[in-house]
């Protein structure tokens, strides 16, 4: 029972840390009657990546192109709060600032 509630908090806080994840599904292709080796291609900067290939993008996501589908999770993590604070994503480090609400030019920290 001890190992089983474990697991569950585990998974819990695997969910909450990933944060959001998109997937899309391969669509087939034939080409002259021939089906087409299926790619990847990264909705942010349309940019084709084989099965296998994993990249970020310029978004903060993480992206991998599996056989199946192509998958792509937030690098930023999962739920950010802080009480009289907003969140905002820095592009540059896929990490979160936290900025005050009355005066969003000042850091809380």
């Amino acid at each position: 029972m001890n190992a089983l509630f474990r697991l569950g908090v585990l998974c819990v806080v695997l969910a909450v840390c990933h944060g959001a994840c998109l997937r899309s599904l391969h669509e087939l292709a034939i080409e002259d009657g021939k089906l087409v080796e299926p790619v990847c291609v990264d909705v942010y900067d349309m940019s084709k990546h084989p099965i296998g290939d994993s990249w970020n993008t310029a978004q903060c996501m993480e992206c991998h192109c599996g056989t199946d589908e192509m998958e792509c999770c937030t690098r930023y993590g999962g739920i950010a709060d802080m009480p009289g604070c907003i969140a905002v994503v820095d592009e540059t480090t896929c990490k979160y600032k936290f900025y005050k609400k009355n005066n969003p030019s000042k850091p809380c920290f």
